[in-house]
């Protein structure tokens, strides 16, 4: 039911005498948490040697105390009857001095509150995990029973991805779910209730569905729709008017999925779907009938006749699978995967002495000295690199163009997150730089008459990149380069900023993967901006440019110029490691005029 990542001082307030300490028959191990329901301590199970989750409940918070008390054994009975992948197992509830407490299965894993905070997820991972806690709400209300505190702090994301509704704590019976709650007596997580909740109108499994619109919003948006801070005034915004929902407005969302979380949330219940089985059902039409998700499929089913596209795929497979935070594959393991590729191989022992990297000494010889110099993550980021541009750059002008601009993108990205006082994420930076426009890139190598086709659409008829690439392929690029780099296996942070983080200007970073995505985003749109533009003309945007970006470093013109030769310097070193030749591209050719237009 919780996640085990609580620190070892936290740890100790649990009992001294942990191992003598009792609720019912079950032996308390360590406090895990507290939560807004009361606290939740990690047990044994003397009798069938078990470990469990144990949440004791405060009574001062349960709406009705004395006879909640009474009639929540009875409902517990019922809710430990629901059987499903999705949902935590309540095992029994009981008494401890007076307070109920519910027994629940132990899981380990991080709770999707925890997965949210590093920024939106990519909108494929993002309905996958709403359609399995949808299939487990569900099963739930098809026994009539109702949530009640659907929350991000309440779903489970367990070490296999898959995400499990937990804390059925406030749960009722649909026939005993009556009139809502006081505001000033809050059982549940104020910021995930209905309107419902906080009047006169009775619970029903559309309040559930309001919750789960909430969390499905969060995902995609990487927020909350409410703006206040206070209880009081989240209850009025909720309570009093439809949710501001513009956040959701963005070329990446498809419009169908828009409409989804819309009705989810309208503030009438009865206008929204009548339980979590119609609202998994209006996703699955959404999928079914040729939406994002049918359609990458069919993509990565064309690319997959390529004869390159398979062997690229398993190497990058296997280069993830080895250099994984939780791998314990050995150095010549990995040693062994990239000597399988003779031109990687030489390319990752130039990399590991170039001045780049190297830190003094002699020159390393052999691909384990290599990968013991440069580290795992190092490596994974440079091979997954290595492999993906030596893959396709032997395409058109066009294709070489974009590798170009990938590759000073994923420069520019490490130089940002070393400015940004971020050294700890400078490597990822400069891969999530290089892969943020994956999508399009494998669309010039594999679907060469599409991108003639968007690139018309952005030219003739004024399209955006993400409309015109919809209208085409029937998703836009960055819905495509998040499906095929979740299928290499890369890191969720690198998925996630395949991502646009979304149109005007941006937010200050609120984590770690959301400036990942913000720098990614920066270093791209800087190349787009002065290649897709004459020279007088990119000049002139910068200064929006500046301001959509202000949040994650605040900057000028002539700072972006100066950031562009720096990198420009660094491809001149790295070309040979490439196996480019910079003079003659016609991506250097735009900004080198760009920067000879600046210094004039």
């Amino acid at each position: 039911m919780a996640v085990d990542t609580a620190p070892q001082a936290t740890s100790e307030r649990s009992a001294q005498h942990s191992d003598r300490l009792r609720i019912g028959r079950f032996l308390v191990r360590r406090w895990l948490g507290d939560g807004g329901q009361g606290k939740v301590f990690l047990a044994s199970d003397p009798l069938l040697g078990r470990q469990v989750a144990i949440k004791l409940l405060n009574a001062t918070r349960l709406p009705g105390a004395g006879a909640h008390l009474a009639g929540l054994p009875d409902e517990a009975r019922i809710v430990a009857g629901l059987e499903h992948p999705n949902i935590v197992p309540l095992y029994e509830a009981g008494e401890h001095r007076g307070s109920v407490y519910l027994v629940f299965a132990y899981v380990r894993g991080t709770t999707l509150h925890e997965r949210r905070a590093q920024g939106p997820l990519p909108v494929p991972k993002a309905l996958a995990l709403i359609a399995a806690i949808l299939d487990g709400v569900a099963c739930a209300h098809a026994h009539g029973v109702l949530h009640l505190d659907l929350a991000p702090r309440n779903i489970m994301i367990d070490p296999d991805g898959v995400p499990r509704v937990m804390d059925f704590g406030l749960a009722r019976l649909a026939a005993r779910a009556t009139a809502g709650l006081d505001a000033g007596c809050v059982a549940g997580t104020p910021r995930y209730m209905s309107p419902e909740h906080f009047t006169a109108q009775p619970l029903t499994a559309r309040s559930d569905v309001f919750a789960l619109g909430l969390i499905l919003f969060g995902l995609l948006a990487g927020r909350s729709p409410m703006q206040s801070t206070t209880l009081s005034g989240i209850v009025s915004e909720i309570a009093d008017r439809e949710l501001e929902l513009g956040a959701l407005e963005s070329p990446s969302i498809d419009p169908r999925l828009q409409a989804v979380v819309r009705r989810a949330l309208r503030h009438d219940p009865a206008l929204r779907f009548a339980d979590a089985g119609e609202m998994r059902a209006g996703l699955e039409d959404l999928l079914e009938r040729g939406g994002m998700h049918s359609t990458v499929k069919f993509l990565l089913k064309r690319m997959q006749r390529k004869a390159n596209f398979p062997a690229l795929s398993n190497s990058l497979l296997e280069i993830n699978r080895l250099t994984d935070a939780d791998s314990t594959a050995s150095v010549n393991a990995l040693a062994n995967v990239v000597l399988r590729d003779y031109a990687i191989a030489n390319k990752l022992l130039k990399l590991a002495n170039s001045s780049f990297y190297a830190s003094g000494g002699g020159g390393v010889k052999t691909v384990s000295e290599a990968i013991r110099r440069l580290g795992m993550d190092i490596v994974r980021m440079a091979c997954n690199g290595l492999l993906y541009f030596d893959a396709l750059k032997g395409g058109n002008r066009a294709l070489r163009d974009a590798l170009v601009s990938s590759f000073v993108s994923a420069l520019i990205g490490r130089h940002l997150a070393l400015q940004l006082g971020r050294p700890d994420l400078a490597e990822e930076a400069f891969i999530c730089g290089m892969f943020h426009r994956l999508g399009r890139t494998l669309t010039i190598f594999y679907f060469e008459e599409e991108f003639v086709e968007i690139e018309r659409l952005c030219g003739e008829e004024r399209l955006d990149e993400a409309a015109a690439a919809t209208r085409v392929l029937g998703v836009d690029y960055g819905e495509l380069g998040a499906a095929v780099a979740a299928r290499w296996k890369f890191p969720e942070s690198i998925c996630a900023s395949i991502q646009s983080p979304g149109p005007g200007r941006l937010p200050r970073p609120a984590g770690a993967a959301q400036m990942q995505q913000q720098i990614a985003a920066f270093a791209n749109e800087l190349c787009e901006l002065i290649t897709r533009a004459s020279a007088d003309q990119a000049c002139t945007r910068l200064e929006g440019f500046c301001a959509r970006f202000e949040g994650l470093l605040p900057s000028t013109s002539s700072e972006l110029g100066g950031l562009l030769q720096s990198a420009f310097r660094k491809l001149e070193e790295f070309a040979p490691v490439l196996g480019v030749e910079p003079g003659g591209n016609g991506f250097v050719e735009r900004v080198e005029a760009f920067l000879a237009l600046k210094e004039g």
